[in-house]
This record gives C-alpha cells, sequence and structure tokens, in this order.
C-alpha cells in the first residue's frame, strides 16, 4: 500500500473511503505526529480512529503500548497489519482497557464524537490526557464544548484540543 503525502498529511490512492461518506482518508500532519509523539510519551494510549495508521505509529513511537479502535473493516485488512509492535488493534471500544490518555480521530460528527468523549472519560485514568484532532470542524468543537472537559487548542493545519480527564471519578 502506497502513501501519498498531501498539504496536510497523508492519503492513500487504495482507500475507499469512510464506511457511509465514501470520501477517502487523509492523516495528522508531520507537526502534529511530532506533537502527539511528545504528549504520548511513556504512556498507555487509547487511539480512537485508526485511519491511514500515520497516527497510530506516531504514537508508538514513543508511547508504552498503544490500543486503536477503528470499526472499518477496510483498516482492519489494510492498515492493522503494518501498525508497530506495541499496538493493539480493536475493531469495538468495548475491549479496550483503561488508559493514561487518549487521541480521537474517529467520526467527526457531533454525536459521535460526544460517544468518543464520554468513552475516554470511562477510559483514561484521572488527570490524564485527551486530545482531539480535527479541532476545528463544527461537530468536534461543539462536542467538545459540551463534554465537561476544558479544552484547549493547539493551532495546527487541523486544529487539535487538548483537556484532562478531571472527570472521571476516583477508585
Amino acid at each position: 500500500m502506497k502513501l501519498i503525502k498531501a498539504p496536510n498529511g497523508w492519503t492513500c490512492d487504495e482507500d475507499p473511503g469512510e464506511p457511509g461518506l465514501g470520501e477517502p482518508r487523509w492523516s495528522i500532519g508531520e507537526h502534529e505526529a511530532y506533537f502527539l509523539a511528545e504528549m504520548f510519551r511513556g504512556l498507555a494510549v487509547l487511539e480512537i480512529g485508526t485511519g491511514l495508521g500515520i497516527s497510530t505509529n506516531a504514537i508508538a513511537k514513543t508511547a508504552r503500548q498503544v490500543f486503536t479502535v477503528d470499526i472499518d473493516p477496510w483498516v482492519a485488512d489494510n492498515i492493522a497489519p503494518m501498525l508497530d509492535k506495541n499496538v493493539i488493534f480493536l475493531n469495538d471500544i468495548k475491549n479496550a482497557p483503561e488508559v493514561d490518555a487518549a487521541f480521537v480521530d474517529g467520526l467527526h460528527s457531533y454525536r459521535q464524537c460526544a460517544i468518543d468523549i464520554e468513552d475516554c472519560k470511562r477510559l483514561v485514568n484521572k488527570g490524564g490526557i485527551i486530545i482531539l484532532h480535527d479541532a476545528k470542524m463544527e461537530g468536534v468543537l461543539r462536542a467538545a464544548n459540551e463534554s465537561g472537559i476544558r479544552f484547549y487548542e493547539v493551532v495546527t493545519h487541523c486544529g487539535l484540543a487538548i483537556g484532562w480527564n478531571y472527570a472521571k471519578k476516583s477508585e
């Protein structure tokens, strides 16, 4: 599979597009990859939305362990086999363990992003980092604003939002 560099990340000609949308995926950019790798250094990380695996492998370079979730069979068949050794691919969030941090780059609708943030609030340890990609998109921004987590903008091409999970109740 050949990845093609785009101005704001990567694409793939073989990508049939996200289920239900039909639009090819595009990944995070180089600066975002570096930022994520540094933010997640030494941590166990949950990624929601494996996509082309660019963010997954960037995070895996420095993270202790990455659990990446994607429900798309094309991603499971074509991307999951190319992921780094410290990555565990899951096709259902129900199989995800508790982690130190999360990166959300799944479906960008308000409804799905709100669900993804709630999953992160449940799975990310208290005080853990939650980072949202495409934070400039209306659905992502609205879900972040209504989540009960105070997110801070990191200016990138697509926008990142970073927050800490103080919504999780102590054990």
